[in-house]
């Protein structure tokens, strides 16, 4: 029951300081921000499927994987064209990001989804 725990208390602070030292090492990168917002988000979707799971919080499956793919595939479809308006190659319209904590948003939440799809899948 003590390393039950201990796993629960020290396996998200862990992941906090990796996802920080990730942070950093993509901040030397030297990506543009458009890229560097998008990528960092992604760890951080990442980084929080992988916690919550090592802390003890888990399903056998959900039954909505299906619509947590297409739930990323959407906001993934919604961050490349973004994309494509911030590199100018598409005028702008209203889907425009508003700034780089929108994309990071985005692909945190397009990560999450997609990582939780795979993990709980049907076996």
């Amino acid at each position: 029951m003590l390393l039950r725990r201990l796993t629960a208390a020290l396996c998200p602070s862990l992941a906090c300081l990796a996802l920080l030292a990730a942070w950093g090492w993509v901040d030397g990168l030297r990506l543009g921000a458009f890229a560097a917002f998008a990528l960092k988000g992604a760890l951080l979707g990442l980084g929080l499927a992988v916690v919550l799971p090592a802390a003890g919080v888990g399903a056998r499956t959900n039954g909505l994987n299906g619509w947590l793919v297409a739930g990323a595939a959407l906001l993934g479809l919604l961050v490349g064209y973004q994309a494509l308006m911030a590199a100018g190659r598409l005028p702008a319209s209203p889907l425009a990001a508003a700034g780089g904590q929108t994309v990071l948003a985005e692909c945190a939440f397009a990560a999450y989804l997609l990582a939780v799809a795979v993990g709980y899948r049907r076996r």
